[in-house]
């Protein structure tokens, strides 16, 4: 990306960043009276149809991929599709971006099942788990933001309508990477026929005892014969549930358990 297409986007993401609150409002449809109703309910039958991103495996972009530097801080990002889990707050952007081009150079489709993260590889999937609702997508990941130091990931107006928080405009959720032709999420490794995913992942120690302390009794209750482990993983300390002999079984438990929760 050029000098001049990197400082657009930076002065893009921040704007995003700073106001995506007001976005989510500000992005809805307008209009008023019946034809804006049945308009309004029909875009909305026709986003929650809208499949989630195919997985399938893409060679990784070069200049999308190395190290860049905004607002003062430099940024790494991972140049290999693995393992990778976090929660943190999400946001979205809409009509204002649109048709504009992504840090791939890509042009940016609301209406596609997209997102923007700082780190990870691009392009390249992950899961987007909603968890106030449970409801989950797939995105493909093809840009880079946000810089707001609260949030981790922005989605298209697309994914942020079926993860439900299209109307709030931010959301607390989950982020796991996808390994294309490894059976799921790259965070829910197989041991044979064991299948275990990621519940919560926590920076210290304290924290996800602290976690599984005050959800114990919802856990045991939701995950029934599964069992309920912290792990060390990528410097993080992540609370699991398994083993699942199936990942689809697995998918709707952890689901459930959050929904629980």
């Amino acid at each position: 990306m050029s000098k001049a297409k990197n400082t657009f986007f930076i002065g893009a993401f921040t704007a995003i960043a700073l106001g995506s609150a007001l976005m989510g409002t500000a992005s809805a449809e307008s209009g008023s009276g019946l034809t804006s109703a049945v308009g309004h309910s029909r875009q909305k039958a026709d986003i929650a149809m809208l499949p989630d991103a195919a997985v399938k495996a893409e060679k990784l972009h070069r200049s999308a991929n190395m190290s860049y530097k905004v607002a003062g801080k430099r940024y790494y990002p991972i140049r290999k599709v693995a393992e990778f889990s976090q929660t943190g707050k999400a946001s979205w952007y809409g009509s204002q971006f649109h048709g504009r081009k992504t840090s791939s150079g890509e042009r940016y489709d609301m209406n596609m099942m997209t997102a923007a993260h700082k780190t990870l590889p691009i392009p390249s999937y992950a899961r987007v788990t909603n968890l106030s609702n449970g409801k989950s997508v797939v995105v493909r990941i093809n840009d880079r933001g946000p810089f707001h130091s609260s949030r981790v990931l922005d989605v298209s107006k697309a994914a942020a309508q079926k993860l439900g928080f299209i109307r709030q405009g931010t959301a607390n959720v989950r982020v796991e990477q996808i390994v294309p032709g490894a059976g799921g999420l790259a965070a829910a490794p197989k041991s044979g026929n064991n299948i275990y995913v990621n519940l919560q992942s926590f920076a210290s120690e304290a924290e996800a005892k602290s976690y599984l302390a005050r959800t114990s009794g919802h856990l045991k209750a939701a995950a029934g014969s599964q069992k309920v482990i912290m792990v060390k993983q990528n410097n993080q300390y992540v609370v699991r549930m398994g083993p699942f002999a199936r990942q689809e079984h697995a998918e709707n438990m952890k689901r459930q358990v959050q929904t629980a929760i």
